[in-house]
């Protein structure tokens, strides 16, 4: 079965826009990179200052994989400085997909 990630950042105050690029840029070059990623979307409170990465990978042991991946640690390295706290990493269970054509 397959299994989602939510990785949750909550950003210092001015720096929604510089995390959101650097997140994006990390998700296009990692959904690249890596094939037991699915589904990768990234999304954005820009008021609240929460960036949420949602990816969904084919298996639990591919998840728990990349934490350790040298692309993910660079990219946790990069906005370190830019958060206000340390970010939420939770596995769910991917239990329905509705894809309209």
């Amino acid at each position: 079965m397959s299994t989602v990630v939510e990785y949750t950042m909550v950003v210092k105050p001015g720096s929604y826009d510089e995390v959101l690029a650097l997140y994006i840029d990390f998700a296009d070059s990692f959904g690249l990179a890596n094939a037991t990623e699915d589904l990768i979307l990234v999304t954005g409170d820009a008021e609240a200052g929460v960036i949420r990465g949602i990816g969904v990978f084919m298996s639990d042991e591919q998840a728990t994989d990349v934490v350790s991946a040298s692309i993910f640690e660079r990219f946790r390295g990069e906005v370190a400085h830019l958060l206000a706290d340390s970010p939420v990493r939770e596995g769910l269970e991917l239990v329905h997909v509705f894809v309209k054509d």
